[in-house]
């Protein structure tokens, strides 16, 4: 047999009531934060890896140290193969030149006037195209390289 209880009503007031034993409610949040950028933490933070782990932060700063020596490695190595890129571009470029004027020239002595000048114009004509071209494109490199130095 279950018995039922009556609910009283508890009397809840409208209006917050004041803490006696609190004399000031903060307003306002206060934040505190900083900021480190580079290949090496902030000092404090190396010397709280070296109070945890002795030697830690000797450790930290040879590991920058290997990264920046690799880093400038392949720096070195892109600059060498884009060198020997350009160059050999220059060199297939200059071959390619001179085999279509070649070819035009032993058109135009075995009297194929208008074949061998069609050739030998558009020859030169993708060489200049391609000439100008990649000049337009280091130019536009080396602009947006100083616009984005400016920038920082």
């Amino acid at each position: 047999m279950v018995k039922k209880q009556k609910s009283k009503k508890q009397n809840i007031p409208s209006q917050p009531t004041k803490l006696s034993n609190q004399s000031h409610i903060p307003n306002g949040v206060q934040v505190h934060g900083e900021i480190h950028s580079g290949p090496l933490p902030a000092p404090q933070v190396l010397l709280q890896y070296n109070q945890i782990v002795p030697g830690a932060a000797n450790r930290i700063i040879a590991m920058a140290e290997q990264q920046a020596i690799h880093r400038q490695k392949l720096e070195q190595i892109v600059i060498k193969s884009g060198t020997r890129d350009s160059l050999l571009g220059l060199i297939f470029g200059l071959i390619i030149g001179l085999a279509t004027e070649a070819g035009a020239v032993l058109c135009i002595l075995n009297g194929y006037q208008g074949g061998g000048a069609t050739l030998g114009i558009s020859g030169l004509a993708g060489l200049v195209g391609v000439f100008v071209y990649g000049s337009r494109q280091r130019r536009q490199e080396r602009e947006m390289k100083m616009g984005s130095q400016q920038k920082s």
